[in-house]
């Protein structure tokens, strides 16, 4: 028997089970970007950013797909043209017939997303988020009640959208019991009992979560499922509210090791084009914690969880003498040599769930940024 296509979909589907799409910053851009999401998949490639020279191999090797981290668009686009910066990726993969999907925040915030990946990386052990459960203005509560003979549709409708998801786990759900009461007017179909009369039905209260960007979505499959007429259904937005996971990753060497161990440690494990180096030198390393791509925003967050050092990409003049005064080591490796990691975990995504039906190829990228050093005349 033959297999349906794959389609763009069906890898953001799978992409989505590990990453949800709906946990992103509010301020970001992911899911497909650009292209039908209906369209057949043989040829995935995968990449950080769509650079020019991603756009070259994508010309000398077509692929049906491109998987990326960072948004190819990000702004709004008020023209797709090639002689813009902005769009010219956009414009690119259009002409080319290439969809592309980006998965961005929802990873960096995943609990085993970019810095997860790192952390492990590295050889840490009890391996946990930086900051937990970082809160989103986004999120929201749903309050579905529903008969209680259709309770577990209703979860499954909400699953299916996207929805009822905390860090890594799914179907997540508070159930409580009562009894509904109405009375449908003149033309009304009630469930139960008639028109003109007051019925009373055992309902179960369902109250689950959903990223505000998905609860449209989640609505409808409620609705489709829900028996009644008109189902009662509240959207309460949270403030400050969290969907799990959170940013970084913070854990332990097996044993102290010296700093200069820690940082030879990060050069063998995350292969680095280079290492800034910054904060108290000579110090033994035992915690460390990891923000992949720019992350020395969260440098107190590092020294507060009592990290040693701090391994992360981006740190800015005054964050590096921060790093001296609260005495925590830094190891910036730069944006790219952290996050790079997180593809092959996208292509172990897309070959366990789809086999030998699809082709995955990453793509790789170096620095943007090089370092010239003192007495080099000439840069490789």
């Amino acid at each position: 028997m033959k297999r349906s296509a794959i389609m763009v979909r069906d890898v953001w589907q799978a992409l989505d089970e590990h990453f949800p799409f709906g946990h992103r910053e509010d301020w970001d851009n992911v899911g497909i970007l650009v292209g039908d999401p209906n369209a057949p998949v043989r040829t995935v490639a995968i990449a950080l950013t769509a650079t020019s020279a991603v756009l070259k191999d994508l010309k000398r090797r077509r692929a049906d797909l491109l998987v990326t981290h960072h948004p190819v668009t990000f702004s709004p686009l008020k023209s797709i043209r090639p002689d813009n910066s902005a769009s010219v990726a956009a414009y690119e993969l259009l002409r080319a017939g290439i969809a592309a999907i980006s998965a961005h925040t929802n990873v960096d915030a995943a609990p085993r997303g970019v810095s997860y990946v790192m952390a492990h990386r590295l050889g840490l052990g009890d391996i946990r988020p930086l900051m937990p459960g970082v809160p989103s203005s986004d999120s929201c509560r749903i309050v579905v009640f529903v008969p209680e003979t259709h309770a577990e549709a209703v979860i499954d409708a909400v699953d299916s959208a996207g929805g009822a998801r905390i860090g890594g786990y799914l179907r997540c759900s508070f159930r409580s019991g009562g009894t509904g009461s109405f009375m449908g007017k003149a033309g009304t179909s009630p469930y139960a009992g008639s028109a003109g009369r007051e019925e009373r039905v055992e309902e179960t209260r369902i109250e689950t979560v959903a990223p505000g960007s998905l609860v449209p979505r989640i609505l409808d499959a409620v609705r489709r499922e829900h028996p009644y007429e008109e189902p009662v259904i509240d959207v309460i937005p949270l403030r400050s509210g969290a969907l799990g996971g959170g940013i970084g990753a913070i854990g332990e060497f097996a044993a102290p090791i010296s700093l200069d161990d820690a940082f030879e440690t990060v050069r063998r494990r995350l292969l680095p084009e280079w290492i800034k180096a910054a904060g108290p030198r000579g110090k033994t390393v035992r915690r460390v914690a990891v923000v992949g791509g720019s992350g020395g925003e969260f440098l107190g967050a590092a020294r507060g969880a009592g990290a040693d050092l701090f391994v992360t990409g981006d740190v800015k003049y005054h964050q590096a003498i921060d790093a001296e005064a609260i005495g925590i080591s830094v190891a910036d490796i730069g944006h790219a040599s952290g996050e790079k990691w997180i593809l092959p975990e996208f292509r172990r995504i897309l070959l366990r769930r789809f086999g030998t039906d699809i082709a995955v190829r990453i793509i790789g990228e170096k620095e943007p940024l090089r370092l010239v050093l003192r007495g080099d005349h000439r840069e490789g």
